[in-house]
């Protein structure tokens, strides 16, 4: 069964569990990824194109920072996302709004995506930045841009109905775990406009939200319970997730389908469980149990959900903790789920 990928790293990623350096989609699990569209905005995608095709042709590979970028960069400005979608084989789509969270482009009366300011470095945008104008999604009315979100669902719900389309919900990271075992919050210096940014967590909530109420998907909403992990990631952008996050979210989608459940809302991890997969290899990296006991209980105070997972870490790596033992059993009072809800 081929499925397609709407979104970024935070859904291509999860179906390697958590392999960055792999393609496709990892394992014998009966699944073919025929598409995977790296932050085709879907506003965006409802717009016209800048330019003409032979002009968005002519831009070279040598010109991009990432040279495996060239082809998703031509296919967002020629703005054949949609097309792509609805003439493909794929049954399944699977998308995130990581690119909600960065600047695009205004332009001859219409509107580009960023591609993580790949387009910036381009002879074709030099030669039009005069022109060329700067926006943040998240800091315009809602008016201008949930009808361009409406235009993409009516479109492509003629060929995905609302039971083949995965929703992977994303909150930007605020914290990373640094590999001296301490949790750091992430440096402004990675918050860039082409990058995601957590003080637009609660607008793209709000869209999402939108979404799922107007069109039905299933969802996959388990991010804020994760954090960043700078032992996997040299790029501490806010979608960089620890691989718990990525095991997780790959084996909700091989269950949704699958067909193993008949739940659409998937909100709860496997957090506390010393059976899960990958449990031993995450245990290898270092974490400072003081630092955070210390974190934990100011995340508690605060109200931040990450309290869950230092304690998750905590039970792992001190067990016998008069203050884990304490929480541990607020856990198992309250049930680990009632927690989450809060």
């Amino acid at each position: 069964m081929k499925i397609n990928v709407l979104g970024s790293c935070v859904s291509r990623v999860s179906l390697l569990k958590g392999d960055q350096t792999a393609h496709g989609i990892v394992g014998d699990c009966g699944l073919e990824l025929e598409y995977f569209l790296d932050k085709h905005n879907i506003a965006l995608a409802m717009m016209p194109p800048p330019f003409s095709r032979e002009e968005v042709m002519s831009i070279r590979v040598d010109e991009l920072w990432d040279k495996t970028r060239l082809r998703s960069l031509q296919q967002s400005l020629m703005k054949d996302t949609v097309s792509m979608l609805m003439e493909s084989e794929a049954e399944w789509l699977v998308m995130d709004l990581y690119d909600f969270h960065n600047s695009f482009y205004t332009y001859n009366n219409t509107a580009f995506a960023s591609q993580s300011n790949e387009i910036a470095r381009t002879e074709l945008f030099k030669s039009h930045s005069d022109e060329i104008k700067p926006v943040t999604w998240f800091e315009l009315p809602t008016w201008i841009y949930y009808p361009y979100v409406d235009l993409f669902f009516e479109k492509i719900l003629q060929k995905y109905d609302a039971n083949h389309i995965i929703l992977n919900r994303f909150r930007a990271n605020t914290y990373f775990l640094f590999d001296d075992g301490i949790v750091y919050a992430i440096p402004d210096d990675f918050k860039l406009p082409s990058q995601c940014n957590d003080k637009y967590n609660n607008a793209c909530y709000e869209l999402e939200q939108y979404i799922i109420d107007k069109y039905n998907p299933y969802v996959i909403d388990i991010s804020p319970y994760f954090m960043g992990d700078a032992n996997i990631w040299s790029n501490l952008n806010g979608a960089h997730f620890e691989k718990e996050f990525y095991r997780e979210t790959y084996s909700i989608i091989l269950e949704i389908i699958n067909g193993n459940t008949d739940k659409r809302y998937f909100n709860k991890t496997k957090l506390f469980d010393r059976t899960r997969e990958g449990f031993e290899e995450d245990k290898k990296r270092c974490f400072n149990v003081d630092k955070g006991l210390e974190l934990m209980e100011c995340f508690v105070e605060i109200g931040e959900v990450l309290w869950i997972n230092l304690l998750d870490k905590l039970y792992a790596y001190a067990p016998e903790h008069p203050k884990v033992k304490q929480y541990m059993a607020i856990v198992a009072e309250e049930g680990y789920g009632e927690i989450m809800e809060r």
